[in-house]
């Protein structure tokens, strides 16, 4: 859900690495018997790092050809053997010019990571999917507006106040089957696939809709056979943003560019027979067969922009394989083709305890997904010499370890008035014990906090942060008598709406087993202070289906940091403004989304902040973006809509000893390590 020191593999956390005689590589069995995780100190291990790792034996001569050659071995063979056409043919007259963050690299290898299950594919994304139109700088995550974008696939220019926005594609760019890339590509991808009907039933996503619109289309323009212009009539304040930060779900480089040459074939608008072809894949329309095909983690076949174009796919075996792409468009800054590796690797495990295994037996290269949980970060970084990795820091995109939401849009009358007490949630946010938890759940990482900014975020606030998260019990049953839960059984539970005991239904995703762990410490405060819990694990899909449903009295999430730029779906725990997301007022939201045609009108205050919401996501200005972004903050602080519970670390990745040019810390983006330019790493 994302967001330097010294040698994280000495100490981490006050707890030392260190290297028994005698210890042995790890298994699952013997990591399990440990007694889990965290039980478990040390480990070693035998295996080479990577058996796919180039020969550095020749050194000398050898080194100092690979460091002179303009592009992979590889391909320089296939260019001399007359099956590829030459460098200087496959490259863009203009291509991007990478500086290696420490060094030149050399060409060859493999970078072996992991997925945990089929449905792991945004590694893909973060990793090797990376190229939208425009980037995040390296080292930024774009909370500084316009100075964190840099160009990418296209050149672009900002005209108007934010109205206008021109995107120029690289001259002479291909796509990885060596097919011209061109503004027709560009058009294909907004026309006929990011806003074409038969493809979006439900909806438009509305960075392609003018601002307050669910119908109306931004007016796209194909300028020459490089170049495309978007033109709103307001301004579209945080459209480079959205790209840069784009992940497959969400449009990205697939809602502004796709290879119109290939995907065509299977368009009803360019092929007649598309719903035959469908039919004979035992698909029920086009549109099933097309979606299949645009979705490069499990289509071999696409066409992309990207360093390694996947040869094994998902579905296609028990590991996604990508090899080099030899038409990409980026060099280093000696002119050497990227990438340096060769290929990529990415095995699908059957859970985060095998990839852990792994990672502790030095078979991963490099990966910052699943296991870099709080709780494992002691255990991987004691053993960190032994796989012969080193851990770098990931700044949290998350505020918080997790926030407790009471719907106050719930459909039971009596719970709805309940909720939206402000003395209610106070009362129960006073009665937790945040300390035990983050002892017991999150290895002592973090501290008391709501959700609220984070220190690193411009929109930090202490007293928002640290408002009612005392640990008090009298405090607690204070707040709760005021909020008119004086009535209670002879047990001493506390009466609710209905006359019976209270017991809270809340809801937890199934995806964050760490929820369900902080609720039972959070059930023994709560029945202290005469309030009942019952916990409600459930798998994300039936998770998302009950909130849009509106079903669920309560839930836990975690807690993103505060966007200034950010689309409608942003910042939905601080002000309600997706209603999939904004849990504590599921029909408030509903009400913003369709401009009050349907769900709740919610009180004066909330609206005012909707407005000044929709004020800083559509001004161009980002300092008085960030004005508006205050007074958004500020309201959310007086409403006090969720329960926090603590701060979330930073996160962490490893990487092994062997692999260079992967920096030491990366910012929070929700893209990572897609920013680092992973084009550029090397052995």
């Amino acid at each position: 859900m994302n967001e330097s020191r010294g040698s994280a593999a000495d100490e981490v956390g006050g707890i030392m690495a260190t290297e028994p005689r005698g210890a042995r590589t790890y298994t699952r069995r013997n990591l399990l018997r440990g007694g889990g995780l965290l039980m478990l100190a040390t480990a070693t291990t035998g295996c080479s790092f990577f058996d796919t790792s180039p020969d550095t034996g020749g050194a000398g001569a050898a080194q100092a050809a690979d460091l002179n050659a303009k592009e992979a071995p590889a391909l320089a063979k296939l260019v001399k053997e007359g099956k590829l056409p030459p460098l200087a043919q496959r490259l863009p007259k203009n291509p991007l010019v990478v500086k290696p963050l420490k060094e030149a690299g050399k060409y060859g290898g493999t970078w072996a990571s992991a997925l945990v299950g089929e449905d792991d594919w945004d590694w893909l994304v973060f990793t090797l999917m990376y190229e939208p139109l425009v980037r995040l700088k390296p080292g930024t995550n774009g909370q500084k507006g316009s100075d964190d974008i840099i160009p990418n696939v296209a050149e672009f220019e900002v005209k108007d106040d934010g109205r206008e926005y021109v995107f120029r594609l690289r001259e002479g760019l291909k796509w990885s089957d060596g097919q011209p890339c061109t503004a027709d590509d560009m058009i294909f991808a907004f026309e006929d696939v990011a806003t074409y009907h038969d493809l979006h039933t439900t909806g438009i996503y509305d960075l392609f809709l003018e601002n307050g619109s669910t119908t109306e289309r931004v007016k796209v323009e194909k300028v020459d056979e490089r170049t495309v212009r978007y033109v709103y009539k307001e301004p579209k304040a945080g459209l480079l943003f959205q790209i840069a930060t784009s992940t497959f779900e969400r449009p990205g480089a697939s809602g502004f560019l796709l290879p119109k040459h290939y995907l065509k074939q299977f368009h009803k608008k360019y092929n007649p027979d598309a719903d035959k072809l469908a039919k004979e894949q035992q698909l029920e329309d086009w549109t099933q067969l097309f979606m299949l095909k645009n979705d490069v983690p499990h289509n071999a076949d696409m066409p992309t922009m990207h360093p390694w174009k996947i040869s094994n796919a998902i579905g296609s075996g028990t590991a996604v394989v990508a090899e080099r792409n030899p038409y990409y468009w980026k060099v280093d800054d000696q002119g050497r083709q990227l990438p340096y590796f060769d290929r990529f690797r990415s095995e699908i495990l059957g859970d985060v305890e095998v990839e852990l295994l792994k990672i502790m037996n030095g078979e991963i290269g490099m990966q910052l997904r699943n296991y870099n949980t709080p709780e494992n970060k002691p255990l991987v970084a004691q053993n960190a010499a032994k796989g012969r990795y080193r851990l770098f820091d990931v700044q949290s995109r998350l505020s918080n370890t997790m926030i407790i939401q009471f719907n106050q849009t719930v459909s039971d009358e009596g719970l709805r008035e309940l909720f939206r007490k402000k003395d209610f949630r106070i009362g129960l946010s006073h009665a937790i014990n945040r300390k035990q938890i983050i002892d017991g759940v999150y290895a002592g990482q973090g501290e008391p906090w709501q959700g609220a900014p984070s220190k690193a975020n411009a929109l930090y606030d202490a007293d928002f942060a640290k408002q009612y998260t005392e640990f008090d019990v009298a405090k607690a049953n204070e707040y709760l008598d005021k909020a008119g839960l004086t009535k209670k059984d002879a047990d001493g539970k506390r009466l609710g709406p209905d006359g019976k005991p209270l017991v809270i239904g809340i809801m937890s995703d199934t995806e964050f087993p760490h929820h369900v762990q902080a609720l039972e410490f959070i059930k023994k405060d709560w029945e202290a202070v005469g309030v009942g819990l019952r916990v409600d694990p459930v798998a994300s899909t039936l998770y998302d289906e009950r909130t849009m449903g509106n079903n669920p009295q309560a839930s836990v999430f975690t807690c993103s940091d505060f966007d200034v730029i950010t689309g409608t779906g942003g910042d939905h725990y601080y002000v309600p403004s997706n209603s999939g997301s904004a849990r504590y007022a599921i029909r408030w939201a509903q009400w913003y989304g369709s401009k009050g045609k349907s769900g709740d009108e919610p009180p004066e205050e909330v609206r005012k902040q909707l407005e000044a919401f929709s004020a800083m996501r559509t001004e161009p200005d980002f300092a008085k973006a960030v004005e508006h972004a205050k007074e958004v903050v500020r309201i959310s602080k007086e409403q006090f809509y969720a329960i926090g519970i603590s701060s979330y670390p930073n996160e962490y990745g490893i990487v092994s000893n062997a692999i260079k040019n992967v920096p030491d810390a990366m910012a929070a983006a929700v893209v990572n390590p897609g920013p680092t330019m992973p084009e550029q790493y090397s052995f």
